[in-house]
Parts: structure tokens; sequence; C-alpha cells
């Protein structure tokens, strides 16, 4: 079978987009991007180029910026072009050259698809860049979705090369007659890409000279059964986790039960930040009840491990004033929670925890809200002794997380509740009280 026959029925088997469509393609002018659209257009496809001069190779990026120009004409298509200060935004942005120009270029190319309404942006990756991302992936620690390679169709990505090696590539522009640049930089190997591209795949081809086709099918099988494991998975979370807005808690004594408990602990976690050898090591505290508020961190999650659950919050960002005051009832627009203060006659109990009514005196304002700190003390609630409000916490089995969140509110250096949870003996309504408030709290 032809390269432009396998090239059809590579798209008409993946239902990767049909004639009607209109097309985008990434092109760098080089054998990749060239042999692309040479198919494209014999095999009858409507489609425009987008090429990227990030100004990082001098004048060798700019005869590749009008050699692309010039083909557009050739073949009578519209060709987008654009010049980047690669350099200037890697540094503003603290991202390496490769990962500044990958992200210049897929906001660009984004902007071009809702601007001209293109269907689909095709890039000409193919099966060595599908066998270099394999290892990539291997490399940086994966679960069984790195094993899977390169998407062929991704949201309006679409990668209908895959299925050629760079040989058959190469060949078939050599066969055709079809001119392209080479790019310089593609053989540093200072890049771990490049280095894997040039140094470890030619050391395996000496083992298996067919390694792109082998790995290919190979990745292949591993996309069915990351299906399969995702479609567990996925179960299994049902069963054993919960998931709120803020909170993801997952059931210790469920998940123990489970033979696979790491790989569940990997598949759910992953996605959110955490590592191989954090949720190795989250396997083995969880099982002993010693390790309760043990803390685990990821770039962008938290991870509590509690008495029955290890609870996953979002990373958000505190208030940048720790103490805020409250001169008056009214006076609580400024707050980062939601507290109504009430002057009432009479209180009317209820078992609200976010409900309470005390009794107050003429300096009672202005009020303190602030979080608590280690060695702060108040008398709960029907008690006469005082109490260290971490041994309340600790007695209410609250989770690292619900202490985090919790606020008390004091006056005249006194504390006079948690809010949501206890209020402070020396403020409750008495017979000979005269002053009374109620205070309700808007808190998840």
């Amino acid at each position: 079978m032809t390269v432009l026959k396998q090239f059809e029925v590579n798209i008409y088997k993946n239902d990767l987009f049909n004639k009607t469509d209109k097309l985008l393609v990434a092109f760098s002018g080089g054998v990749d991007s060239v042999v692309l659209c040479d198919l494209l257009t014999k095999a009858g496809y409507y489609f425009d180029l987008a090429h990227c001069n990030f100004q990082l190779r001098g004048i060798e990026a700019n005869d590749d910026t009008s050699f692309c120009e010039t083909y557009a004409k050739l073949i009578q298509s519209k060709c987008h072009t654009i010049h980047f200060n690669t350099k200037n935004y890697a540094v503003e942005n603290k991202l390496s050259i490769q990962m500044a120009a990958r992200e210049l270029r897929y906001n660009w190319f984004k902007d071009l698809i809702s601007e001209h309404d293109y269907t689909y942006l095709l890039t000409a990756h193919h099966a060595n860049d599908n066998a270099e991302t394999l290892f990539v992936n291997l490399t940086r620690g994966t679960g069984i979705k790195g094993l899977q390679g390169i998407p062929e169709k991704h949201h309006k990505t679409v990668r209908p090369l895959l299925f050629a090696t760079k040989e058959a590539i190469k060949q078939y522009a050599e066969k055709e007659n079809i001119p392209f640049r080479e790019d310089s930089s593609n053989q540093e190997i200072k890049y771990k890409r490049n280095f894997i591209r040039h140094q470890i795949i030619p050391e395996l081809k000496k083992i298996n000279p067919i390694l792109e086709e082998t790995l290919n099918t190979s990745i292949h099988y591993f996309k069915q059964s990351s299906q399969i494991v995702t479609q567990f998975c996925k179960t299994k979370f049902n069963d054993i986790c919960e998931e709120g807005d803020e909170l993801l808690k997952i059931n210790i004594a469920l998940l123990l039960l489970e033979p696979q408990k790491e790989t569940l602990l990997f598949e759910w976690l992953h996605s959110k930040g955490f590592k191989a050898n954090q949720i190795e090591q989250l396997t083995i505290v969880m099982s002993d009840k010693n390790n309760v508020g043990k803390f685990f961190e990821s770039s962008t999650h938290q991870l509590a491990v509690d008495r029955t659950y290890l609870i996953v919050k979002k990373k958000t960002s505190e208030p940048i004033a720790t103490e805020f005051k409250i001169n008056s009832i009214s006076d609580t627009t400024h707050l980062p929670i939601k507290l109504v203060f009430e002057e009432i006659k009479q209180a009317s109990f209820s078992n609200d925890k976010n409900e309470l009514y005390f009794s107050v005196t003429d300096d009672f304002f202005p009020l303190t809200l602030r979080k608590w700190k280690t060695g702060d003390k108040f008398q709960p609630f029907g008690m006469n002794g005082f109490k260290k409000i971490s041994d309340y916490f600790k007695d209410q089995k609250l989770s690292k997380f619900e202490k985090q969140a919790a606020w008390i509110l004091e006056s005249n250096q006194q504390i006079f509740c948690i809010i949501g949870y206890r209020m402070d003996n020396r403020f409750k309504i008495t017979g000979e009280s005269k002053h009374l408030l109620k205070l309700t709290s808007y808190i998840d």
C-alpha cells in the first residue's frame, strides 16, 4: 500500500476529518510538514498554513519563513506567519525555550482557529515522535496513560501522520522530489527529546531494527489497556471516594481492602500534581493510625491523612490581612466570611452550630476576627475551666483542613467564640443579661 493510500485509509478509519472541513496545517517547512501538505493536496483536502518564526536561529529561521511563504504560493494556499521574541517570553514567564516556543505557537494557533473558523489544526507528528514521547514519559514517571503516546485526535488538534515512520516520510519526499528545509537545532542533543532521538533509539534499533513499528503497535494496545484501567478506576472511585466543590475525600478503610490501592491512588492523584514517590509513601502512611495528621503537598493541592479519610484540597490564596476589625453589628461587609449580627430581645436556641446567642456588655465592640493560633485558650460553653483550642479541635476530631479553615472572634482580647463550633462560657446568656445578640455565620 502506498503512503498516500495509507494516509487516506488512516483518515477514514479513525474519522479524523473530511473534505468539507477547513483545515490549518502547522507548517515549519521541514520534511514532515511538507509531506503532510503534499498528501493533503493529492487527497483533495482544502487547507491553509501557519508558520512561526521564533527568532532563535537568525538567518536560517528567516530563510525558513521565506521558503514557507513561497511554498504556500506554489500550492495556492494561504500562509499565516508570525515572528515571536521567544527568549524574552521565556525569561518573563520563567519557562525553558522549548516550553516558551510551544506555548507561543499553540496560543497563536488557537487564535487563528477562532478568527478564521478553522475546523482542525493538523500537525505532522509521526511514528518516531510517538516512540520518543513514550520514552520521555517513562523518564518523567508515568502511569499507563503516559504509555499511550500522542493522541491522533484531541479536541481541535489532529495528527494524521502517526502511522508513518520518519524513514518512510523521507523516502516519500525523495521519491516525489519534494523540497523541504532542514532545522539544524534538531541535531542538538542538549534537548531531552533530541538526546532520545539521536542517542537512545539508535542503540535500541540495534536490538530491534523496526523499533518504531513495534512501539506503535504496543502503543495501540496500551491505549486500549488504559481505557480498561480508566473504567476500573472510575468504578472504584465511585465506591471509595466522595468529591465535592472543595474537597476530595478518599475512604481509607475501603481503599486498604483493594490489592491495587497504589495504582488507584496514582490514577486519582497524579492529575492533582502528586508524584509517584509521594503516592508510594502515602500508601504506607495511611495504614497506620499513628500517622493521622500527616500532610502531603503538590504544586496545586494539599492532602491530609485523617482518621477516616485522605482529604485532598486545592491550594487557595489566603487573605492578605490576617486580622479584621468589626466596629459595629453592621460593619461586616469587608470580612472574608459572611457574618450577620442581630440585636434580639429573647434567645431561641437551636441545634444549628452556625447560630450563636450571647450576652454582651457596652464595650463588646470592636471585635477582632482572626485565625486561631497555637496557645489560644477559651472557656467552652457549659464548662468552667479553660481549654486549649488545639485540644478542643482534637476532641472534635477535626481534619487539618478544618482546623486551617477555623476562625475565632475576640472581644477585649477574650475569645468569645470559635465560629461555627462553640461559644465561650463567659458570654452565655443568664437571667441578668440585658443586651443580647445573635450571630449567624455562613460558612461551609
